[in-house]
């Protein structure tokens, strides 16, 4: 696997490699060695061992082994190692002559190939710690990717299921004013229009305040009204401190419109739904309170899209699976959602 390495921070490495072998031959030597051998053979050394991590760098970035410690990495810092000796070597017969390399270096050629072994050793682990790190990140980095992917994909499955119940009873009640009340139908189309603007323009995934999403069910409620006439009442009871504050769009129109499915399709008399956005200690409260008749529920086929929808998005967006609730007191039915801070 390729994994490119900072660019910067290889540099840095590679200038702090030679530096140190520089220092630790230096300090070998110094009691054994004439000084300007001495610091010669510290030269060669740290040029040769840096120029050598380089090529041990470039092989290692297109060659990742699976464990720490193998062959394949061992017989290359050996090979690493052996071209090392070859080379310095050779320096030393150019610069010393054959006579002094015979004396003074030849002798320690052994506990030279040693200390330069480990040393390579050590940058192969350092280098492969760090590229372990990078393909580590790399794999977390493309799972949240695909992570989000998925989340989107089924947020916009969600939303496109969340409209055609809603809308196709709006045209059937359209058609069926289009005769009776042409003028309230005609009104119904401009009502329908401009939600429906509304709300295929949003992103799901994108926050709005919680006043553009109050505006969007005045909208839907306005449509409502037209359908059910006088029996459908609404409260609304929003905190001013609360209209600013960013929710998932299309949020609210899920929970009352599955308030009158349960309110009003099973009664003739007058239903009242109560909506109140609070803010509390934890987040942004939201309570939707509708009457129901728990034998019509209890007879009542369907898919249930409304809340499950809304319980599932909340979940992919906040992380938690707790945030959507509802409570039954008589023949009350209360819905409550907490947006978290």
């Amino acid at each position: 696997m390729f994994i490119r390495t900072n660019t910067r921070m290889q540099l840095l490495f590679i200038t702090c490699t030679a530096v140190a072998s520089l220092v630790l031959f230096y300090l070998l030597l110094i009691n054994h060695f004439p000084p300007d051998i001495a610091w010669k053979d510290a030269l060669f050394s740290g040029l040769i061992i840096s120029i050598i991590s380089q090529i041990l760098y470039f092989i290692q970035t297109y060659y990742h082994a699976k464990s720490q410690v193998n062959f394949s990495s061992l017989m290359l810092v050996l090979v690493l190692t052996a071209f090392y000796q070859i080379l310095i070597n050779s320096a030393f017969k150019l610069v010393l002559g054959n006579e002094r390399w015979t004396q003074y270096i030849l002798p320690f050629e052994g506990a030279r190939a040693c200390i330069v072994f480990f040393i390579f050793v050590t940058i192969s682990q350092y280098w492969w710690i760090n590229k372990n790190k990078q393909i580590q990140s790399q794999v977390r980095q493309q799972l949240i990717e695909q992570e989000r992917a998925l989340i989107k994909a089924e947020l916009d499955n969600i939303h496109q299921q969340m409209q055609p119940h809603f809308l196709f009873n709006s045209l059937n009640s359209i058609a069926a004013l289009t005769e009776l009340n042409p003028k309230e139908a005609n009104r119904m189309i401009l009502l329908l229009s401009d939600f429906l603007r509304g709300t295929l323009r949003k992103d799901i995934q994108t926050f709005v305040p919680i006043s553009e999403e109050i505006e969007q069910l005045k909208r839907y409620l306005e449509i409502e009204k037209i359908r059910f006439g006088h029996r459908l009442k609404t409260k609304l009871n929003i905190a001013d401190e609360c209209l600013q504050t960013p929710v998932p769009p299309l949020l609210l129109q899920p929970l009352i419109e599955n308030a009158i499915k349960f309110g009003l399709y099973g009664s003739t008399e007058e239903v009242t739904i109560s909506i109140s956005v609070l803010k509390n200690e934890s987040g942004l409260y939201i309570e939707v309170r509708n009457p129901y008749d728990p034998d019509y529920v209890q007879h009542k086929t369907g898919k249930g899209f409304g809340l499950t929808s809304v319980r599932r998005r909340l979940a992919l967006l906040y992380n938690q699976y707790d945030l959507l609730t509802t409570e039954k007191q008589d023949k009350l039915f209360i819905t409550k959602i907490l947006i978290p801070k």
